[in-house]
């Protein structure tokens, strides 16, 4: 047994483990000189290793506008520096990416690394989404929505030297969006006396177990908004996966010298990104590895390029308000773990909506004025805006005291009709987007539009999921 595993196996001493656990963990350390599942020779696997990075790189929306996203294509430049410094990492994720920096990126790596970076992405138009960078083959990728509206998670399936690798990264909820859950936002696996992000994490959890492949690494990393305590990570580590930081006898984050922290760093402005005593305070940033395959958890790992940057682009000390995360992993792996990445391996299906064409330009048109009245700052009756939202009598106090509590931003909305896709005669999905003073804040958003009384409204579920972003007192009719 090495260091590693010793640790791994002592730092559960003196609580309960979860169902099986105990077992299951002599069973790895068993079958790691075993064939494997899909093995047909008696040939000894080989150890490879497996190197993952995970980087919340901050979109910078909320910079101000001369800053170009507070230098994004510098604090980029950077970034993708420090991966040809450290030998070309084979998966990267990346959390606040979107079409602009994905733009910018395919520029910049296709300098380092003799061009081998591929850039993984589903052209998805919002704002903050996951981004994988990969020098392996790609077999297949999905995306998904976890309850909010605002979160996602991107599956990436890649061909690696360890067989195949399920690579699951995500960003959950943070302060401004996370709220009680309800029965409707957050269904089984999650219960109503689960937080937004808890009930993310249970979701994407399941998500995996259902696409995984059930002999392929599985990694899951990315910004969770979430410290060790949270009961966020306890579901992830009660569902078997392990905290890579934590397993390669990594301390835990101080916050008062900032060692081992990931995140706490202005993400407004430049002030902290260009000064190299700034600190993190906290660890919301995680790689965590399944309970699969027999890897061990080999350095370096841990923090990514902690080090503030000398003579970086535009006095950059560091590329982002957060410090990266890295895991090293090396899994025995079979000739037939190995021959499996040379053949099709989709991810399975789990979408269950049919789509149906876009909407009529007369029906198109309604259910815009409908959004544009509800969300709109150019309409501020609130008896007009009432009028296009479903369920109004419901909602009609709550509604009125938070929108003169807020009238002065209220004002400044704007909304954008992204696509209208009629289902039936009275149900239409919709995808919106609102801005403030022009500048998008909340980019393509998943509603809807319903038919009553021959007029399209906004559904009461999509104004409780726009309106309830980071409440605590969730009104009766949004729960």
């Amino acid at each position: 047994m090495t260091d590693v595993e010793h640790h791994e196996l002592t730092r559960h001493s003196g609580r309960r483990l979860p169902f099986g656990y105990a077992a299951l963990v002599a069973m790895l350390l068993l079958t790691a000189c075993s064939d494997g599942n899909r093995s047909t020779t008696h040939a000894a696997p080989t150890s490879n290793p497996v190197r993952v990075v995970s980087q919340n790189i901050l979109h910078g929306i909320a910079c101000a506008p001369e800053s170009d996203h507070c230098s994004l294509p510098d604090r980029l430049a950077l970034f993708v520096h420090q991966l040809a410094a450290a030998d070309c990492p084979e998966m990267v994720g990346l959390q606040e990416a979107n079409q602009q920096s994905v733009a910018l990126l395919k520029q910049q790596l296709s300098l380092i690394c003799d061009g081998r970076y591929q850039v993984r992405y589903d052209d998805d138009e919002g704002l903050d989404r996951e981004v994988v960078l990969t020098t392996d083959k790609v077999l297949a990728s999905q995306r998904h929505r976890l309850p909010g509206p605002l979160r996602t998670v991107y599956v990436v399936r890649l061909a690696t030297s360890a067989g195949i690798v399920d690579f699951v990264t995500t960003h959950l909820a943070s302060g401004s969006d996370d709220r009680p859950c309800d029965p409707t936002t957050c269904p089984p696996p999650c219960t109503t006396t689960d937080m937004l992000q808890t009930c993310q994490a249970r979701q994407l959890l399941e998500l995996v177990d259902r696409v995984a492949d059930p002999d392929a690494v599985v990694v899951i990393g990315g910004d969770l908004n979430a410290p060790t305590e949270n009961p966020t990570i306890g579901a992830i580590r009660v569902h078997g996966y392990r905290d890579t930081h934590l397993v390669a006898g990594n301390p835990e984050c101080d916050a008062e010298s900032g060692t081992q922290c990931t995140s706490g760093r202005v993400d407004t402005d430049l002030s902290d990104m260009t000064n190299p005593a700034s600190i993190e305070t906290e660890r919301i940033d995680y790689l965590w590895i399944g309970r699969g395959r027999a890897c061990r958890v080999i350095a370096p790992t841990g923090l990514f390029n902690p080090t503030p940057a000398k003579n970086g682009p535009a006095d950059l000390a560091f590329p982002s308000d957060h410090t990266g995360v890295q895991a090293t992993l090396r899994c025995p792996t079979t000739p037939a773990q190995r021959q499996a990445t040379l053949t099709p391996h989709p991810l399975p299906s789990t979408s269950t909506t049919a789509r149906a064409a876009a909407s009529d330009a007369t029906t198109t048109d309604a259910i815009t004025t409908a959004y544009s009245n509800l969300f709109g700052g150019e309409v501020t009756d609130p008896e007009t805006k009432l009028a296009s939202l479903q369920d109004a009598a419901m909602l009609r106090s709550s509604f009125i005291a938070s929108f003169e509590k807020t009238r002065s931003i209220a004002t400044r909305i704007r909304v954008r009709l992204d696509s209208v896709t009629v289902i039936d005669s009275e149900h239409a999905d919709v995808i919106y987007t609102l801005l403030l003073d022009g500048a998008a804040v909340l980019d393509h958003l998943p509603g809807a539009a319903v038919r009553q009384d021959g007029r399209w409204l906004v559904t009461r579920r999509t104004y409780c999921e726009v309106s309830t972003q980071g409440a605590t007192d969730i009104p009766e009719p949004c729960r």
